[in-house]
Order: C-alpha cells, then structure tokens, then sequence
C-alpha cells in the first residue's frame, strides 16, 4: 500500500478471479487464526510491497484477460503505470512498456506475440522478482538473465489462470475485515498477488458500501423532494446526460456536495415507476425489467412463435439511463469498444435481470449493454454460484453432511490448534470411509460458522417475517417483512427489511443473531391468563355437574386442601406452569390456596421455568369447610404479609405477589379491610371474584346488608384500584360498572367457566362500550380448558349467541378484537401494558413464534391462503403444535423442535 492508502498502481494488475503470478503451486490454505504471517516473512518484502514491472507480453495477456469478469479497480480503462519510487543505492527499474491493446476490429482474447525486453529488480536487496513483484524466494522458480532463455523464464513464471473459489473469496474478506490482517499479509499467507487480495476487498467494499462515513454516520439519503427535482430535470428533453442532471443538481443543491451517478439513475427509473416517495421492493432481482428494452433493430428473429420469439438480437441503449452523452455506433459487432471500467450495482442487477428474467442471451445482454460477452457471462457464473443455481444431482440436489459429519469435523478442528483445512480432511476422510470426498471448501465453511457463532452478539437475537400484534387504536396490525431486534430483554428496534444492513453496521450483530421466519411463520405477543386457579388443575376436564357454590364446596374445597402436602404441591404446579407455557401464556394470575409453604413452591416453580406471573395466597374464613379455612385474621394477614416478602425477596422482575381474598362471602368485613389495608402498604395487586352467579349476588346483599351492591363492597374496603383484576362480572349493574370504570379496575372474562358451570353470558359489548378494560381468563377448572386460544373462542361463541337473542344492531365481537383481547387487553387488566401486550419500542419481548404448517398441525394451509387467512387459521383451529417458540422477557423458554423447557 502507499502511504496515502491507496493501492500501488501497475500493469501487473490482476483481477480477483486470477491467481497471481508467480504463485507457490502448492497454496497455504490453513487455519486463518492458526497460522499467521511470521513477522521475519513480512520483513523479507518492500517498502511498498511488492515490485510493480511486468514483461510486456504477460501485460497484454493479462490486459485481455481483465475483461473476463466484472471487477471494481477498473475506473475508466487501465491507468497508465507508474516507475516504482527509485531504492536507496540500487538501480532504478527501467520505464515500463505501455499496454498493448487489441485492435477494436476483432476483440479477441489472445494477445498478441511481442518480444519482452528481459529486466531483472531487485528489491531491498533481495532475489530478482517475478511479474507480480513478489521476491522470487517464495517461488518454485528461478528468473535468469539471459535473452535466449526467455521462454523458459515465462514458462515458469507463468500466471495461474484460475477462480477464486467463494470460500477463498471468503477467507480472504475474513482475514481482512475480522482478524485486522494486512492485504499484504493475506497474499503472503494464502500464495496470492497482493493485487489479487485488493481486488476482492475493493468489491466486497462496494458491494456492501463499506464507505466513509459523514458527520452524522452514515452517507446522506435524498429526499423525496430533490428525487422529484431530478426526475423533473431528466424528462425536460429526450437526449439529457446523468452528466448534465448531476451538474445542475449540485447547483440547485449546494450543501449535498456531491451525487454519485448510481443514485441519479436508481432515481429516475424509480421515476418512470411512480415508486418516488415510497420504499422500493425488497426483491429486486425478481423484477422484469421491460423498460431497459429500446426499439428493435435488425437481426436475425428467433425461431418459433408467441411472444417468446420476438427479435431482440441487437437493441439500442437508451441514452438516457445507460448515461452516454452522444449515440453509440452499433454498425457491427467487431466495431463496438467495450468498456473497460468498474461495473455499478445498478448494471449489475440489470445484467440479471436480463439474462434470468427476460430469458436474454449473453451475447444480446453484452451488445444491448454495450459489454464484452467474457464480462456479461462473468457477471451470470457469479451470481449462479453464489445463489447455489448449479447442476443437480440423480438426487435432485447435492449431498449434504450430516449433522454428525459437520460436529465431527468442527471436533478435529478443535483437537489441534494450528491444524490446517488438508489435514482436517484427511483425517475425516480417515474415519469415514462411506464418504468419498469433501472438499477444502466445505470445510471452510464449517469452520466459518464456528467462527461466525462465536463473534455473533450474545446479548442481541434478531427476527425477519411477518409479525402481527394490536395497538389501542387497531384490534389487529399485520407487519410483513419486517425486522425486530431485541437486546437483552427488551424491543430495541422495529424496521423494514430493506434497513437489514443498516441496522447490522450501527448494532454489530451478525447473520448467527438472525432468525429468519419461513412463509408459514409469523410472531405475535404472548398472551395472557387473567385468571386461573392452579390449585385446581387436577379436576381440570371433570367435576362439571353442579353449579357454583355446590361445585365449591363438593370439588373444588377438597381438591385445594391437598396442597397442604408440599410434595403434592410441587407436583401438580410444575405440570400446570409447563402447561401453560405449551400452550402460549407467557404471563398469568395464579390463585394458590390458604397454605403459605404450599403458595411460595408455586412462586418458585414459576421463577425456575422463567413465566411472568402474579402470585395469590388464597384468604378465607368463614363459608367453608372447618379442615380447609384461616383460623383468625390476624393469621390470615401475617401468613399474607410473609408470603408478600418472600416473593420480594426472589427479587425477580417476572415474579408479582397479588393479594387475593376469594370472595366476599368467604371474607368477613375485618379480614377485607385488613387485606385492602396490606395491598396498600406494600403497593401489590388485588384480584378475586365478583358478581358471577345471581345466587352469589343474592348472597352478598344478606352477608353485607349495608353495601349497595356487591361492587361496593369491594369498594368500601379499599379493594379496588387500577391494580384490582375482577373475574366474572356478568350481573353487575350501571352503576356498578360506573364504579369499576372510575376505579380503574380490570375485568377477567372467563367464558368457558361461564357456560360450564352455568354461571351467566357475559355481555362483553356493554362492557367495552363503557371504557372498561377487559381481559381473557381461563379459571381452570370451572373452565376445562386451560388455554387462552380456547378462551378467545369461546369467547366469539358468547357474543355470538348473545347477537342471536338482541335486535341486528348489536355489535358481536370480532376475532380481531378478541385477539386483542387476549395480548394488549389481558396486559392493561394486569397494568402492566407499558411493559408486555405487543411489539412497540422498548418493551419487554414476550412473544410467541407460530408455525401453522406444523408437524401434526390441525391447521390447513392452501396455496391463496393470505397471511390474515393464516392468522385467524391458528387463532380458530391451532393449539399447542402450532406454538413452535415462547419468549418471556427476551429469553427463549420453550422451542419446539429442541423438546426443551429452559
């Protein structure tokens, strides 16, 4: 390198799909940690490299050659070559011969036979140099001075004319960029010319616009303004050059300083497709591209009929969009000069699109483009290898290693640490016979992703598909092509896929973070159980034959006094947390029971599988069995207190105590305000039961003969707040309603326990039409089902039965909003809608990856089935199997395919 930064220039250039000359024929190809470039190597080297002669014949040879393949070092033909900068008490290499040109009139790939003038360069007093510049100590060949020897010296001097393979492409990059080695010490290290090295970083550069940044980071975006400004200036007249658009552009737009002309004419053709203003599409190689197609002129047509047939042997370049200043003579092929200068992205793309998707020949692409064909089909190779498009086999596709292969290999790579990519296939191909062959190149790329796993972010997970959550203003939002970013635990950024790159440079995560969703896949957030009695679960699916306060006192009292066993505890809450897990609560309100060892197993259990969660320590005293009630309240509220600070002292943020009186008929007045007196002091959530049965109701006015309605009795003792979660609620009356809308309080839906136990219809509508916050509840096992899809179904049955009995302008639920229902809405019941219930910036990521085409999935996925089709698929005939990943908090707690609960 010079010292400015910039590459030495010589003739000796050599495209990054050509080996240099000079080569070693043996190349080191070797671990890239594991074998750095001794320093007493690098010593042996100049000043400035490498040596920049190069007999005239090899330049010609390689002159013509570098037309082969597009590359980025060419700008506007090759540059005139410099003498190197003359050495301190050696003699200066003589004038280097000018490039010898092919005549324009037949463009051939053979140079033509020219008698080299034999020069010998010595540099910094080492051995003569051969045509890359490289001291000849590091080649199998010796350069002799004599003039009769000369054609032996270019035998063995001669270039290796070969191409770089993608996984030396990407070894090269890899050195370069993450272990910070020098181009010179890559060439040194894998047998290259360091030109060769250059060239591979300047394209990798430019492709992925590794560039200077401004003051701001990052180069600076047209607006939508000055895009109308310069597609108004290229349709003023048909002949206007990019030349002229830029020039008038800079001075209408001083402060810009400067455009390159690949914007200008992404610019325009965003223009004539009326896309100026909107995001361009993400999958731009796929786009038919017609507009590119000038008038036809003569040549030969196409054999066969249709469209397919049409004569596009020799097309006209638009002058505008191929930014040429005057008209391009295409009399004859032979006549026409190809361009020898670093191909845009721009006509890369077109080149393409072209050739693929317009089912274009190399030849008509090269003459339309005014190309050389050996550049065109350079283009069409790299692109095919690098999107696998290759021969198949019998098979219909290459042979992949095994999962047991690629580990065994990453196991010899590990064994020995400066082992090379030989040895590590020797050795596998020692031990697995049944495989015949493995090439260097899959090796490398196993090695790679090891490599790539270890560097990735360990902090940061990364998320690219569709993604469906609810807002306060819209029941359902569908996001498709998106990506997510989440860091730590919570939602750092939601962008469009088109800011994939952006967002890798500004965050430094790699493609290892990267998940990406398949077309059957989208995300939505964790839903919700605003109600649900753990204690209950082993009745769960039975029991179902008496109403309420019979079913109480028959099933449910004798199951909860068991838990007094801290075993049986154990037992039962590990299977109902794995359970709703399965099935998609990322966040629940557990009733326990009245024992207080037996409610703090359920908090440990919920912190040791990583569920979000309030907790209750069940309170009552009277209207229940003698073997299964507190004694006093002073032992009600010291057992409440203790359990309050035990939750406190896990000192987890996932993990809630909730004060939890059951009901009012199992509460006397002391032991409620007492408890409303607790909720305050410690700033804890309230939740119970209200207005569920009309025999309840009828209850409480005998036990509270001074209350005004049952709400008020939950009102007069402190009980309710933004805090409080209330299940049930299906005889409240106006006034109630007002109560509970003023204080804020949550109402849990629990419409399977509703109709099992014949406990009322829920009038959700009037609810939502008075501002009420309301959420989804399962109430295992007065409900049988203890999922959340369940409760939002048959939360649609209700409404739906209920629009059957008013007149046509009741409004029934839609499955959007019962969506809605179970994320966002559960979230606001618990209060806790600044943390959890969707995807917006900054909240914690609990979330849940859904996959309707599932192994044993009962959904059914056609091909015009819509994403909203796939949605409302899952949310009305999905379960468990369809839930293929569960996040709480940013971690990934349950995967599917792993089998695994973290």
């Amino acid at each position: 390198m010079s010292s400015n930064g910039e590459p030495p220039t010589s003739q000796a250039f050599t495209p990054f799909w050509i080996a240099g000359p000079g080569s070693p024929s043996a190349p080191v190809v070797g671990n890239p940690v594991a074998n750095p470039v001794p320093s007493s190597d690098l010593g042996t080297l100049g000043p400035a490299g490498v040596a920049s002669t190069v007999q005239p014949t090899m330049s010609q040879d390689i002159t013509t050659m570098a037309n082969a393949v597009p590359h980025d070092d060419f700008t506007n033909g090759l540059p005139e070559a410099q003498p190197p900068p003359p050495q301190p008490q050696q003699p200066g290499p003589p004038d280097p011969q000018p490039l010898v040109e092919a005549p324009q009139s037949e463009p051939t790939l053979e140079a033509p036979q020219v008698q080299p003038t034999p020069t010998e360069v010595s540099v910094d007093g080492n051995p003569p140099a051969c045509s890359s510049g490289a001291p000849t100590k590091f080649f199998h060949t010796n350069v002799e001075d004599e003039e009769e020897n000369i054609m032996d010296k270019k035998k063995k001097c001669k270039v290796q004319r070969r191409r770089l393979s993608p996984s030396h492409r990407e070894m090269i990059i890899d050195l370069v960029f993450n272990e910070k080695k020098t181009s010179r010490e890559v060439a040194r290290y894998m047998g290259l010319p360091q030109s060769t090295v250059m060239s591979v970083v300047q394209v990798f550069k430019k492709e992925h616009r590794i560039h200077k940044k401004t003051a701001t980071g990052r180069k600076r975006r047209l607006t939508t303004a000055q895009e109308f400004h310069l597609f108004e200036m290229s349709q003023e007249r048909d002949n206007i050059s990019v030349d002229e658009i830029r020039t008038r552009f800079l001075q209408s737009f001083p402060e810009f300083g400067h455009i390159s002309k690949t914007t200008i004419y992404r610019t325009l053709e965003r223009g004539k497709k009326g896309l100026i203003g909107m995001d361009p599409p993400p999958e731009r190689y796929l786009e038919p591209i017609e507009r590119y197609w000038g008038p036809k002129k003569r040549g030969k047509a196409r054999t066969g009929t249709g469209p397919e047939s049409t004569n596009h042997s020799l097309l006209e370049p638009n002058v505008s969009i191929m930014e040429e200043t005057g008209p391009i003579e295409t009399t004859s092929d032979k006549d026409i000069s190809r361009q020898r200068r670093s191909l845009s992205i721009a006509e890369r793309e077109m080149i393409i699109s072209l050739f693929f998707n317009e089912n274009r020949t190399i030849r008509e692409v090269a003459d339309f483009m005014h190309l050389a064909k050996s550049t065109v089909s350079s283009v069409v190779q790299v692109f095919k290898k690098e999107h696998r498009i290759q021969r198949k086999t019998s098979t219909g596709r290459k042979k992949k290693l095994s999962d047991d292969h690629e580990q065994m290999i990453m196991d010899i790579l590990s064994q020995k640490e400066d082992i090379t990519i030989e040895e590590t296939r020797n050795r596998f191909l020692s031990l697995n016979p049944e495989v015949p062959n493995i090439s260097k190149s899959t090796i490398y790329r196993i090695m790679e992703n090891c490599q790539s796993k270890l560097r990735a972010r360990s902090d940061m997970e990364v998320f690219v598909g569709t993604f469906v959550h609810s807002t306060e203003e819209s029941p359902m939002v569908i996001l498709t092509d998106m990506v997510m970013g989440v860091l730590n635990t919570k939602i750092e950024f939601m962008e469009s896929l088109e800011e994939l790159d952006h967002l890798k440079a500004e965050y430094g995560f790699t493609d290892s973070n990267i998940h990406y969703m398949t077309p059957s896949q989208f995300m939505m957030p964790g839903m919700i159980d605003t109600h649900i009695h753990a204690s209950q679960f082993p009745n769960n699916g039975v029991a179902m034959d008496l109403p309420l306060l019979e079913w109480l006192q028959t099933y449910t009292f004798p199951t909860e006094a068991n838990f007094s066993d801290t075993l049986f505890a154990r037992e039962v809450y590990s299977k109902v947390v794995e359970r709703l897990l399965r099935n998609g609560t990322t966040t629940a309100a557990y009733f326990g029971t009245i024992h207080l060892e037996g409610s703090k197993i359920l908090a440990d259990v919920v912190h040791d599988k990583g569920q979000r969660a309030l907790i209750g320590k069940v309170n009552m005293m009277r209207n229940c069995p003698e073997y299964y009630r507190e004694l006093s309240v002073q032992e009600s509220i010291r057992d409440t207190e203790e359990f309050i600070r035990y939750i406190r002292s896990i000192q987890s943020p996932l993990v809630q105590p909730i004060v939890t009186p059951r009901f009012a008929p199992t509460c006397p007045e002391d032991q409620l305000a007492s408890l409303g007196q607790l909720a305050n002091k410690y700033g804890c959530h309230i939740q119970s039961h209200l207005c569920e049965t009309q025999p309840e109701c009828n209850w409480v006015k005998e036990l509270f003969p001074w209350a005004k309605s049952y709400t008020d009795v939950y009102d007069s003792m402190r009980l309710l707040s933004e805090k409080s979660v209330m299940a049930h609620c299906i005889w409240l009356a106006d006034e109630e309603i007002y109560t509970l809308r003023e204080r804020g309080v949550g109402i849990a839906h629990c419409p399977n326990s509703n109709i099992s136990i014949r406990s009322g219809l829920c009038d959700i509508r009037r609810l939502l039409n008075h501002g009420l916050k309301v959420g989804l509840g399962t109430d295992c096992s007065g409900g049988y089902s203890s999922s959340v899809l369940d409760a939002l179904r048959q939360a649609l049955q209700v409404s739906n039965v209920l629009a059957l009995e008013r007149d046509q302008d009741y409004q029934r639920l839609t499955f959007k909003e019962a969506f809605r229902m179970a994320t966002l809405g559960g979230a606001k019941v618990l209060n806790m809608e600044d943390r959890i219930g969707n995807f917006e910036i900054d909240k914690e990521f609990d979330a849940l990856l859904i996959d309707v085409s599932a192994p044993g999935s009962a959904v059914d996925i056609f091909s015009k089935d819509t994403i909203e089709d796939k949605i409302q698929k899952f949310l009305y005939t999905g379960d468990d199997r369809n839930i293929a990943r569960v996040y709480v908090a940013g971690h990934r707690i349950l995967d599917l395919h792993n089998k695994n609960l973290h």
